[in-house]
């Protein structure tokens, strides 16, 4: 089968390697791709946003299925546009993608379904929205309802309502998401999880710690693949068991009663409060740094399971399969992310790595293909014998690449992660020293 996978970050990377070692796939291509999938994948040269246009190429190519890494090509209706000319796609229509992009539907959703969340709610108003905010307590989050637009947490009343208004003022830049999401803070380490579902099935995945701020200790900028980590602990395993009976399901069962068909991954991302899980949000495609954590530990073939959800055929899967071993994601990132941060310049080190350590590429310009290196693609173990020349990799973002080992308990992977990372090089390279110090605090 001929798969397209629609994405440039690290996820698109994993997805490509993943589905490149599958006996059941044929020709892959992936846009716009990245350094990492260049050498894995044919890169197709259209427009990310060109939503008709990428399932007309779908269609006149063959493509057996389209697998959005990211959420924006099912936000924009692919689709809506696919099934008209016979092409499947893993994930939701547009209606039911709208929570992926909208935080004001996603937190009414969860409200009027009376699933755990933290208390708060959606505002189109800046006045109501100020009133409410008055009445809580310290420290709130507000959040921009478009989830690229990011959150803030508030400590002090006046700053919170300050930055209430600022949301507002930049209304007209919002287009359509132009609300916020006032809710209390809980203290707590963000873990998402996933499952694959074909609307009335779901069959879950691993949950999954993620380090989504620049500085130790989970301070500092919000910022994008900082870092992962999976376990196989027996307290990993019963909250993966929590999340998807008291999470996955009801939202499942919820978005049925809502009348809005859902098929493909379905992602949840949670605070670990005192008393529990709470859903803050949901996504339509793995968080940024899961795949690259997960997909390693997953002893199955990922196609054939990705094939069920869409055709309604869950319910004869097993669950998918995973290795008794840790996994860490260590981002690495450039000085000054993800604000300022130089570009252009090339990673070091990649042949250097550790046999079995895994380098996914995000902010990087294809490489020319070469022989050598770690036994992988761009250093990879666990595959195909070819690697690229990662070290000549151009940057062209704040997190070029993440680096994943493997490991019989956390603390092993997590030192493996250190080691080969400290092997990288390139421009201002940084990286938060305390991944994966703890399993979920």
């Amino acid at each position: 089968m001929k798969l397209l996978i629609l994405g440039n970050d690290s996820r698109a990377h994993a997805l490509t390697w993943k589905l490149f070692n599958s006996p059941t796939a044929g020709e892959i291509s992936c846009a716009p791709g990245n350094g990492g999938t260049a050498p894995l994948a044919s890169t197709p040269d259209f427009e990310p946003s060109d939503i008709a246009g990428i399932a007309r190429w779908a269609f006149d190519e063959s493509i057996g299925m389209v697998i959005p890494s990211y959420g924006l090509p099912l936000q924009l209706g692919l689709v809506d546009e696919a099934v008209s000319l016979g092409v499947n796609v893993c994930g939701p229509s547009q209606r039911a993608a709208t929570m992926a992009y909208s935080r004001c539907a996603t937190k009414a959703f969860m409200l009027r379904h009376k699933l755990p969340t933290p208390p708060g709610r959606p505002f189109d108003n800046l006045d109501t929205a100020e009133r409410f905010l008055a009445t809580q307590p310290m420290p709130v989050i507000i959040k921009a309802d478009n989830p690229t637009l990011g959150e803030q947490v508030f400590d002090d009343r006046y700053a919170a309502i300050a930055g209430l208004h600022e949301l507002f003022k930049a209304r007209p830049l919002q287009g359509d998401n132009a609300g916020v999401v006032v809710e209390s803070f809980i203290h707590g380490p963000r873990v998402v999880f996933s499952a694959l579902t074909d609307g009335r099935t779901s069959l879950p995945l691993l949950p999954t710690r993620i380090y989504d701020r620049v500085d130790e200790r989970d301070a500092g900028m919000h910022a994008p693949g900082i870092g992962a980590h999976t376990n196989h602990s027996k307290y990993a395993s019963m909250l993966g068991d929590y999340m998807h009976q008291k999470l996955i399901q009801p939202i499942v069962e919820s978005l049925a009663k809502d009348g809005l068909p859902y098929w493909g991954l379905l992602s949840i991302d949670c605070i670990i409060g005192a008393d529990g899980p709470k859903l803050t949000g949901l996504r339509t495609t793995f968080h940024r740094g899961e795949a690259e954590v997960l997909l390693p530990r997953l002893e199955d073939d990922l196609l054939p399971l990705l094939q069920a959800a869409i055709t309604q055929r869950l319910h004869d899967m097993p669950a998918p399969r995973f290795s008794p071993q840790a996994s860490v994601g260590l981002g690495l990132f450039a000085r000054g992310y993800p604000n300022y941060f130089a570009s252009g310049g090339t990673i070091q080190g990649a042949e250097d790595l550790a046999q079995g350590v895994l380098l996914f590429h995000s902010d990087t310009e294809r490489p020319q293909v070469s022989m050598g290196g770690g036994g992988f693609l761009g250093g990879f173990g666990f595959g195909a014998s070819a690697s690229t020349a990662s070290s000549e990799a151009r940057i062209t973002g704040g997190q070029p690449v993440t680096v994943v080992t493997l490991g019989s308990t956390l603390a092993e992977a997590r030192a493996a992660a250190m080691a080969n990372a400290e092997r990288i090089r390139f421009d201002g390279r940084s990286y938060r020293q305390s991944v994966a110090e703890r399993e979920f605090a």
